[in-house]
């Protein structure tokens, strides 16, 4: 009956253990856990579990973190396991923090050993939520913007405004041109008439 039980259990422990996807991170060598105070990794493991959704846009099949081991579970409803590391306010994030400052406590006016520090800090950039709110605003429909086409008739109205005026000036200039000529022709036929008569005279 006992042996039973036992056999049972393990049955229970394996397939709990399949069916569940747990991450413990690996801590950067001299890395002091102890340094870190209970409440702080209370946070880090909030931190976790809230951007755990964000990270896969919504859906979680598993969430969970652990502050005592830092152990934390984050698999998508698709059944994907995202790599955490890369975004911020993960559990690895908050350790590659934490490693980074306590690197540079322990080389106080050790301008190369801080600079050491720095080089060695590769924490997570990723914004999830910033993410989440891209791809949902890639999955709206598209407003497509048409630009008017340019308006020319100002344009074309002011080309023509400088050829209307001259033609106008020039029909100006013709028409007062045509009374001259006409008056110098009388004229010129008044004289002719005069100088035949007086002519015709002096025959007589």
């Amino acid at each position: 009956m006992i042996s039973y039980a036992v056999v049972l259990s393990a049955l229970a422990a394996s397939a709990l253990g399949a069916n569940s996807t747990v991450t413990t991170p690996t801590l950067p060598a001299g890395f002091n856990i102890g340094l870190v105070k209970p409440d702080e990794l209370n946070s880090w493991c909030l931190g976790q579990r809230n951007v755990c959704p964000d990270i896969c846009n919504g859906g979680t099949k598993q969430n969970s973190c652990d502050p005592s081991t830092l152990q934390y579970s984050c698999v998508c409803s698709d059944g994907s396991v995202p790599d955490v590391s890369q975004y911020q306010q993960t559990v690895p994030f908050y350790v590659c923090e934490a490693n980074y400052g306590q690197c540079i406590d322990a080389h106080p006016n050790d301008a190369q050993g801080q600079e050491a520090c720095k080089e060695a800090k590769h924490c997570g950039t990723k914004n999830a939520t910033a993410t989440d709110t891209s791809s949902s605003s890639a999955s709206a429909s598209p407003t497509t913007m048409l630009s008017s086409p340019t308006d020319t008739t100002d344009t074309i109205e002011t080309e023509s405004t400088p050829a209307s005026s001259s033609v106008a000036a020039s029909s100006q200039t013709s028409n007062a041109a045509v009374p001259f000529g006409s008056m110098m022709e009388t004229y010129s036929t008044g004289l002719v008439a005069g100088a035949m008569y007086l002519a015709m005279r002096l025959v007589l």
